[in-house]
């Protein structure tokens, strides 16, 4: 069997998993996909990484759902996919705010600033935002091109 359908197989079985609630063996089934895709199938990547979120938000891990979203990011195979993520990242940081948990975002995520500036400034904001220090995030936002990544800035300083 190559790579992409063991991956896809694995996929499947890491889908039921999470869908069963057993999230231990879910995590290790999307960080095995992980570890088999980075660079040949990065959609299966992208796909796992978001995977992983979910168990992440599952067990109240917010800051590990956010690395997880962050490398996802980082490894879209294009814009129309990296857009897809960034919806992604809106929900799920409508759901961490939702669980009065922002301030779990106070620590640096995965290593991004040397991978992706517009990522970089985000993941600065959210940081800035976690410390409730909103006029760094104002400063920081405005530095970001994508409108997108802005907008979900801007919904989660409203009330």
């Amino acid at each position: 069997m190559e790579k992409e359908e063991l991956a896809i197989s694995i996929f499947k079985e890491a889908q039921k998993t999470l869908k069963d609630k057993k999230l231990d063996v879910a995590k290790e089934k999307f960080e095995n996909i992980i570890r088999l895709t980075e660079d040949p199938h990065p959609w299966l990547y992208f796909e796992a990484c978001f995977g992983l979120v979910k168990v992440y938000i599952e067990k109240e891990d917010y800051k590990s759902a956010m690395d997880s979203a962050f490398k996802a990011l980082l490894h879209a195979p294009n814009q129309e996919v990296y857009l897809l993520g960034v919806e992604r990242v809106r929900s799920i940081l409508a759901i961490i705010k939702k669980s009065g948990r922002l301030s779990d975002l106070t620590d640096s995520f995965h290593k991004i600033e040397d991978k992706n500036e517009e990522l970089y400034y985000f993941s600065k904001a959210l940081n800035a935002l976690a410390r409730e220090n909103y006029k760094e995030v104002y400063l920081t936002a405005d530095k970001l091109k994508t409108d997108e990544l802005k907008n979900i800035l801007y919904s989660l300083l409203e009330d």
